[in-house]
């Protein structure tokens, strides 16, 4: 009964191993859970009164589609000032329930059935699934050692497969790659030679743990907008991920068919958690400001625990609350290593195979954990371990 396009879809590995580490918890064990990608500090109040505030103003009805006016018109106030890049609010902004819609949206947008995608992976686990329900293509290819774009290889994959589309997710999950300066002038030249449209995934641009000169694609590639679809959304920054708010910002064609699949699916965002996401914009810099006294400290945290570990390591963490972990300790694929360290450490990880083939041999971890779990996690997996 179920139709052929549904049935390829693989499902949220993630997912998966949430429900096993729920299972193991229901049956008395006390699980760390590391595998979900989720702050655990609570949205501002101000965030939590305006939400409220909205309800009992009778903000309950349908938005516009494309996102509340002041909603719109307060992303592209926040992109002026932060990053000196001037957007249309009418026109080039679309807001939609939650970043993965957008990335979702846009793959709809651009491809027609058959047409491809790339994914250099590690890729976020959703990605494919999202190619494979639009009826598009996607193509992977492993980036370098470093997490880097393997530009050689991204240049022959899309000169030989007629490629449409690049997805590039900065600071990318798993890896906490920050995309270079030099990697976007290769991207740039990319663009000119082959009319190539970048969807940027930016989910995670206010956790990056080294210096860099942009925050957004858009202020390093701004004479090549029209190829551009920018995504962010409200979930990594604000800690409002049941709130299911992202945006897409793109030119007028594209946007008009990202509001296309909005307005045939959802219909439109939440009102009222529109209204949430105004003040949330307003008080950036408040939530900005526990994410950088919060999030560095933990990183270094997961960096000494992992060194302490004979056959785990951890080279870097540049951005995003990842670590993605190399082990040598056992020869057996990550999917079997992540479900080895749930059952007899109680610590539930996502294996590395579920972010692309090339990523077997690695497990993530979340550092979006208090200091006290993540001691005690990795204090269980050295145990475990011997």
């Amino acid at each position: 009964m179920l139709s052929e396009q549904l049935k390829q879809l693989q499902g949220s590995p993630t997912a998966k191993f949430f429900r096993l580490a729920k299972e193991r918890e229901a049956n008395g064990h006390n699980i760390i859970h590391l595998e979900i990608g989720q702050p655990d500090f609570q949205p501002l109040q101000s965030i939590v009164n305006a939400t409220i505030e909205a309800i009992n103003q009778g903000k309950t009805t349908y938005a516009i589609s494309s996102g509340i006016p002041e909603l719109r018109s307060k992303i592209a106030s926040v992109y002026a000032e932060d990053f000196s890049v001037d957007i249309n609010p009418n026109e080039e902004i679309i807001v939609t329930s939650g970043a993965k819609q957008s990335i979702l949206a846009s793959i709809y947008a651009l491809l027609n059935r058959g047409e491809k995608i790339l994914f250099p992976e590690p890729y976020w686990v959703s990605y494919p699934d999202m190619a494979r329900l639009s009826g598009g293509q996607f193509l992977t290819i492993p980036m370098q050692d470093d997490f880097s774009l393997n530009q050689e290889l991204v240049k022959e994959t899309i000169s030989n497969t007629d490629v449409k589309a690049l997805l590039i997710n900065s600071p990318n999950n798993p890896t906490g790659h920050i995309i270079s300066s030099q990697e976007l002038s290769f991207v740039k030249d990319l663009i000119e030679d082959t009319n190539l449209t970048i969807i940027a995934d930016e989910i995670y641009n206010d956790y990056m743990y080294i210096p860099s000169s942009f925050k957004t694609i858009l202020t390093e590639l701004e004479n090549w907008r029209d190829n551009i679809i920018v995504v962010n959304g409200f979930s990594k920054t604000y800690s409002m991920t049941g709130f299911r708010l992202g945006y897409s910002i793109a030119n007028e064609t594209l946007s008009q068919g990202i509001l296309r699949f909005i307005q045939a699916s959802t219909s439109c965002a939440t009102t009222f958690c529109q209204w949430g996401a105004v003040t949330a914009l307003e008080q950036r810099f408040e939530a900005q400001k526990v994410i950088e006294e919060v999030f560095p400290v933990r990183r270094q945290l997961l960096l000494d625990e992992i060194s302490k570990i004979d056959g785990l390591s951890l080279d870097s963490v540049d951005g995003a609350f990842y670590g993605f972990v190399k082990y040598s300790h056992s020869d057996k694929p990550s999917e079997l290593v992540a479900e080895e360290i749930l059952n007899n450490a109680n610590v539930a990880t996502i294996p590395g195979t579920a972010f692309g083939n090339s990523a077997d041999g690695y497990f993530r971890v979340a550092f979006s954990r208090s200091e006290e779990e993540i001691k005690e996690a990795f204090k269980r997996i050295r145990d475990y371990m011997g």
